[in-house]
């Protein structure tokens, strides 16, 4: 077995597209048996190596999965949420946010479409978004197709030698905000496309992408996000900002509701969290509830 570790960049229908960051070039090798990592398969953005007949062996220790979209091994998960076409969601917002602390991996929030607002709407937006950044999550307001506007700068210089994942609402504007960051993903690589043009390109699938200063993760959109894997005491304890007051509640097992006694994260309603972010949590907390009902069934 070679001491060479590779990044797993894609699956295709010959087996997994695969990077050399040392040398720089693709390689695809499938499987010679069922490979596992702590009995799940392999995953978009595992580090893993070959055999001596170029068949992958062993998969490597991860950082970090993520389950929606799953993938593996990123620094970082930014959510992108559009400021209008589709609407602003603080609700689905925060249910990728409890999704990605869930998996204990650092969040970031980026609105898309944000020239597209009246400068009163910006306003309203931008205050609404200080509740975010009060609890730790820095916010980024971009225009995807210009990258020398707003906080597309700042933005470009935090990725930097990271391994970033886009996640959020379908038709927020990944794909344009991949290729303003690099426009050579609008080449062909292998078998990995990034199509330039006006938000055309559908993601049907997890890819990585290697570029100059990292790797990016281009990922499905979605309409809606399930939290089935979760429970209640989970969310009570990865919703945005909880985990700052949960400690001091009086019960380990304090689900934060309107009736519940000696509850920290009540008492930071309206000063550091969001009341409005908190009518989210009490509707996702129910939907989490049915889960659980569904789960005893099966």
């Amino acid at each position: 077995m070679s001491d060479k570790v590779w990044i797993v960049l894609s699956s295709t229908s010959n087996g997994y597209q695969l990077y050399d960051p040392s040398e720089g070039v693709y390689s695809l090798s499938p499987t010679r048996k069922k490979v596992k990592f702590r009995e799940e398969r392999i995953l978009i953005g595992d580090h893993v190596s070959l055999d001596e007949a170029l068949f992958i062996e062993k998969i490597l220790p991860r950082k970090n999965t993520l389950q929606r979209p799953r993938l593996a091994n990123a620094d970082e998960i930014f959510v992108l949420v559009s400021c209008i076409q589709p609407a602003f969601s603080s609700y689905l917002l925060d249910k990728f946010l409890s999704l990605i602390l869930s998996s204990h991996i650092k969040a970031s929030i980026v609105l898309t479409k944000a020239d597209l607002l009246k400068k009163r709407e910006f306003n309203a937006l931008k205050k609404r978004m200080d509740d975010y950044q009060k609890i730790n999550f820095p916010v980024y307001f971009l225009n995807t197709h210009d990258e020398t506007s707003l906080d597309f700068p700042k933005l470009k210089e935090d990725i930097k030698g990271k391994t970033i994942a886009f996640v959020g609402q379908t038709g927020v504007g990944k794909s344009s905000l991949l290729n303003s960051l690099y426009p050579d993903f609008t080449r062909k690589v292998d078998a990995l496309y990034v199509n330039s043009g006006r938000g055309r390109h559908t993601t049907k699938e997890v890819i990585l992408l290697p570029y100059p200063d990292g790797f990016l993760f281009d990922t499905p959109g979605f309409s809606d996000l399930e939290l089935q894997e979760m429970t209640r005491l989970d969310l009570a304890s990865c919703f945005p900002g909880y985990a700052l007051y949960k400690d001091k509640c009086q019960f380990t097992d304090c689900l934060h509701l309107p009736q519940s006694k000696g509850c920290h994260v009540r008492e930071e309603i309206g000063k550091e969290l969001s009341e409005d972010s908190y009518q989210n949590y009490i509707k996702i907390l129910e939907e989490v509830k049915e889960n659980e009902r569904w789960k005893k069934k099966l």
